[in-house]
């Protein structure tokens, strides 16, 4: 089900689709009210999420009401270990606490996924007016590798030990480097505009936050690897929604250079 030709005859409504979930998150990012609560893990959930959610799942629906969705804001444990073949993932805000503190850097994302692969996804970021999307049947990639200084994109809000180590690691090995800070699943689409070159991840993510903007990055010929087996991201887990610890690259020329002389920081990870 999940083929060029399903991606193509849908491409016009998911594009809208994250054109109007957009449309509901700015008329709540421009209110005086977000409507925030915190849920049970304590991250926060706002009006925009819900409205987005909402929107997003009635209209992947009218896509086809056999394929499943999985969205964080109707997650269940339960449903992980009775995982269809193909199923939309579903991010309607991600970055709600760049949302909240108006940094302009929370996305819409939605991915397809397919024996346990990211296949499609779309990302949209609501003030940018921007949207990226892409699929394993598309190809646009540059295999560029001449670095002046490497480009690492990396989290404004969730800055940890790990990450202080890994640029400490980078310094011993006089590998000269530059830190691009993003927000959300822009700092996988920032590796697929060839913004930035490498986005390690050492902390805790859920399959929602990456998949959408993985399947982008791969069609522009970028990767994103586990650290624990080098082996490209897979998704559909039955015990956990988390992510294990990734990096990700612009382009196979990077990873191919870089990936060797990170094996040595990797194995402290693991």
């Amino acid at each position: 089900m999940a083929n060029e030709h399903f991606i193509t005859e849908h491409i016009a409504t998911l594009k809208s689709c994250v054109i109007d979930a957009s449309k509901e998150i700015m008329d709540v990012y421009e209110s005086d009210d977000f409507g925030e609560i915190n849920k049970s893990d304590g991250s926060p959930l706002t009006l925009a999420d819900k409205r987005a959610n909402e929107l997003i799942l009635e209209r992947l629906k009218s896509i086809s009401s056999s394929i499943p969705v999985i969205s964080e804001e109707t997650f269940n444990q339960d449903c992980l270990s009775n995982l269809e073949d193909v199923y939309w993932l579903v991010d309607p805000l991600d970055g709600t606490k760049e949302f909240i503190n108006k940094t302009n850097e929370f996305t819409v994302n939605i991915a397809l996924i397919e024996n346990k692969r990211a296949v499609f996804g779309i990302v949209g970021a609501p003030v940018m007016n921007k949207i990226w999307y892409g699929s394993v049947f598309n190809n646009n990639h540059s295999d560029s590798s001449s670095l002046d200084e490497l480009r690492i994109v990396m989290s404004k809000s969730h800055k940890s030990e790990n990450d202080k180590a890994f640029l400490l690691f980078l310094e011993k090995k006089d590998i000269k480097y530059k830190i691009i800070e993003k927000g959300s699943s822009l700092k996988l689409c920032s590796l697929a505009d060839s913004n930035a070159d490498i986005y390690p991840r050492f902390g805790p993510t859920s399959e929602w936050d990456i998949a959408a903007a993985h399947a982008v990055l791969s069609s522009f010929g970028g990767s994103v690897i586990s650290v624990e087996d080098e082996r490209e991201l897979s998704y559909a887990k039955t015990n956990s929604i988390l992510n294990p610890y990734f990096i990700a690259f612009r382009n196979n020329a990077i990873k191919d250079e870089f990936l060797p002389v990170l094996r040595d920081f990797f194995q402290k990870l693991v």
